[in-house]
């Protein structure tokens, strides 16, 4: 009885409080989330797991079904590097057209990094909506229409965990699990 009542005591002192994620106080912040994300153009469709690690370069690992690593993308200001499951190794001087190239498919991650966040992309103009909260409810930026549908609070810099991205025929969900305070 006194090992599960010093069990109950140490379980109990190890619980912390959620940690309340908002957007970053700055423009270009560093950030961490897991999530999925669904690509539709024409008549393919792709879906994976995602972790993607912002800290002044992008780090974005895309995950298979049983959880290994099918591509993962490092893009920094020298360019572009994407080594597949295969080992084979591809490198670019954009992201972009690197994703274009090996996965046939691209996302602007230069606008994303801040899209991802619910902020514009200094880059260029754009239209914005806000819902009755304050939060961005669509963005209209580089001919992207991005609607954010779920947040992780109702609170004006609560961060996205559902958005949509469209442009052309060309649709991405992305759904994130859990961002990573920073």
């Amino acid at each position: 009885m006194r090992i599960l009542m010093l069990l109950l005591v140490l379980l109990t002192g190890c619980a912390t409080a959620p940690v309340a994620v908002q957007r970053p106080p700055f423009v270009d912040a560093p950030f961490t989330f897991n999530g999925r994300i669904a690509v539709k153009y024409g008549m393919h469709h792709d879906a994976t797991d995602i972790h993607w690690q912002h800290r002044g370069y992008d780090e974005i690992t895309l995950l298979g079904p049983l959880g290994y690593t099918a591509a993962r993308i490092y893009r920094d200001a020298n360019g572009a590097t994407l080594d597949d499951a295969y080992g084979k190794h591809y490198a670019a001087p954009d992201a972009e057209s690197l994703m274009e190239k090996t996965l046939g498919w691209s996302v602007p991650l230069t606008d994303l990094r801040y899209w991802l966040v619910a902020t514009p992309s200094p880059e260029g103009e754009f239209k914005i909506e806000t819902n009755a909260n304050g939060q961005l409810e669509m963005l209209t930026q580089q001919g992207w229409e991005i609607r954010y549908v779920r947040y992780t609070t109702t609170k004006a810099n609560a961060l996205p965990l559902e958005l949509n991205m469209s442009r052309m025929g060309f649709d991405v969900t992305l759904k994130i699990d859990g961002w990573e305070a920073q």
